[in-house]
């Protein structure tokens, strides 16, 4: 879920406006764990307090060299069912372990750790993509680089967020040959909801036919998606979010 970005058409779609909605959304959808995108401080600190009863946050931004400060992605968790352990956070460069402008102005990487719940362990990877489809390509191995890095014990893997790439964009692809897009993994009978992810704030979008599928949820290594749900709900007549907010319940093998 991206959380940050306003609507300079409409001031109730500005985050003071917003945020309850965010939080309800959060609510409602239920997530075990789940990344998200764009938090300046004083939203990770809002959220990290109005959640505090269910969830716990780990943030990180690409802006500084140890990962604290505004623009932040991060992963939250049910804190009474989860302990979270090996966090790191990387760059999409050369280096990735350097902070790095690679993509005009702007900084992305992304930032993994590894889950676990009754004894069942499961690694998670969150990103912001690069706005740029040559750096988004470029750079693509980069996640699948620091997967087999940090994934030393090979646990089942799933790697969200707004990735800001079609599906036939070539850094889709090239996640595609590592992982499984859990939207192709539900099949037609497991998908519920629209197509297109990014809802720009705009309620007359067709969101059904709109090919602006930019968010996912990826998979691999011995879990099952049971469906794919892209929620499309409006509170008050106001989305919570530019980008819609997706799950899928899945089975760990």
């Amino acid at each position: 879920m991206r959380v940050s970005k306003d609507d300079e058409d409409d001031p109730q779609n500005n985050w003071e406006n917003r945020k309850t909605r965010v939080v309800q959304s959060i609510r409602d959808n239920d997530f075990d764990f789940f990344g998200l995108n764009e938090c300046s401080s004083g939203i990770q600190t809002y959220l990290s307090t109005q959640l505090a009863d269910t969830y716990a946050f780990q943030f990180f931004s690409p802006y500084s060299q140890d990962g604290a400060g505004d623009k932040a992605q991060g992963l939250a968790y049910k804190k009474d069912d989860f302990t979270l352990t090996d966090w790191h956070y990387f760059w999409l460069s050369d280096t990735p372990g350097t902070m790095v402008t690679n993509d005009g102005t702007m900084n992305r990487g992304g930032c993994c750790g590894v889950l676990t719940k009754g004894g069942k362990s499961i690694f998670v990877m969150v990103t912001h993509g690069a706005l740029d489809a040559d750096v988004r390509a470029d750079y693509a191995h980069v996640y699948e680089d620091m997967e087999k890095l940090y994934n030393t014990s090979g646990y089942p893997s799933v790697f969200v967020g707004d990735m800001n790439a079609r599906p036939a964009d070539d850094a889709s692809v090239a996640y595609r040959t590592y992982w499984t897009d859990a939207y192709d993994g539900a099949g037609p009978s497991g998908r519920l909801g629209p197509f297109a992810t990014y809802n720009a704030f705009d309620l007359s979008r067709n969101m059904y036919s709109n090919a602006s599928r930019i968010d996912y949820i990826y998979y691999r290594g011995g879990i099952t998606p049971l469906n794919y749900v892209c929620n499309g709900i409006l509170y008050g007549g106001y989305y919570a979010s530019d980008h819609l907010p997706l799950y899928s319940d899945m089975k760990i093998d």
